[in-house]
């Protein structure tokens, strides 16, 4: 049985990379893509997903999300990692279509009342449209099959902070009642996510052996590739947001903890994941009455890379 996805993005270099993945796995059924600020602004990521889907002929909904916080300002976008358009300067068409007349939320609820139990929720921006969706359809959680959350950063230091991971810096408070929520969720934070790179070698692969997917993402990964080397000195980008849809189609890839999870919501660690490993105690009064959820903490690096290739390759065939 296919994995029924929608999937909410702030597109992005790696979210780019994560909506290829997604298209061309056969496990996956992509039913459509949510946005949200984070990478670039919701309107652009509105705009960036449409375009996107038009290059690699699916006709999936686009359906726009929250433009701000749930409480507190927006920071900037991250055009400095992923170039103004998002896409790292890289000229992709614009599409002629329209975003859905729904606006993300009760797209979701509507989509989930469609499938229950059917629909896993990968997220791999800011999760303010999920936060939305918990105070609007606090039922949800008994309809949704899973919660997949690329964000924070557990055992792993921050990456735009020291503390704190970029998606749940820019929506703390979102974050923190998305992994209060009684709901059957995975996180993918950058424990999982920072030992896998993909270096030019491989993106250069990647656009000879899928020239419609890879070509444009290789195209991209030369942008991303440039903020990794200067500000990380990493020989290459890291795909972020493919590891929400990895753990799905190659589980064997990543090693799990369960614990529970809350996230700082001011101060200078505004954004750090909290996290209180299952079956311990402490007197920390945040973890109170929270669920354990299942934490991504390591990643097999080779396995992931010949899963990625594999798919994006099978697709060109």
């Amino acid at each position: 049985m296919r994995h029924k996805i929608i999937l909410d993005t702030d597109p992005g270099i790696d979210d780019a990379m994560a909506i290829a993945y997604a298209i061309a796995h056969p496990e996956i059924e992509l039913l459509a893509l949510t946005t949200i600020f984070g990478n670039v602004r919701t309107h652009e990521a509105t705009r960036n997903a449409l375009a996107l889907l038009d290059l690699w002929g699916s006709d999936i909904d686009v359906a726009e999300g929250e433009t701000a916080p749930v409480s507190m300002p927006a920071n900037e976008p991250s055009y400095l990692v992923h170039g103004r358009n998002g896409f790292g300067e890289v000229d992709i068409p614009a599409s002629n279509r329209s975003k859905h007349a729904l606006g993300a939320v009760d797209y979701i609820i509507e989509a989930t009342k469609r499938y229950p139990g059917e629909i896993i929720l990968c997220a791999v921006g800011p999760v303010t449209n999920l936060a939305r969706l918990l105070e609007r359809d606090p039922g949800v959680v008994s309809r949704i099959k899973a919660v997949v959350v690329m964000g924070g950063a557990v055992h792993h230091k921050g990456n735009v902070t020291p503390m704190a991971e970029a998606n749940f810096w820019n929506d703390p408070h979102a974050a923190d009642m998305v992994l209060a929520a009684s709901w059957p969720l995975v996180l993918a934070p950058l424990d999982c996510t920072m030992p896998v790179v993909f270096t030019p070698d491989f993106m250069q692969a990647l656009a000879r052996e899928s020239p419609a997917l890879g070509g444009p993402l290789a195209a991209m990964a030369e942008f991303y590739a440039r903020f990794y080397r200067s500000h990380m000195g990493i020989g290459g980008c890291v795909p972020h947001d493919v590891m929400a849809l990895s753990w799905l189609t190659v589980p064997g890839a990543f090693r799990l903890q369960k614990g529970a999870l809350a996230v700082v919501t001011d101060g200078p660690a505004i954004g750090q994941t909290l996290f209180q490993p299952g079956g311990t105690q402490s007197r920390a009064r945040c973890f109170d009455g929270r669920p354990d959820h299942m934490v991504m903490v390591d990643t097999d690096p080779e396995m992931f890379l010949a899963d990625y290739m594999m798919v994006m390759t099978r697709h060109a065939t």
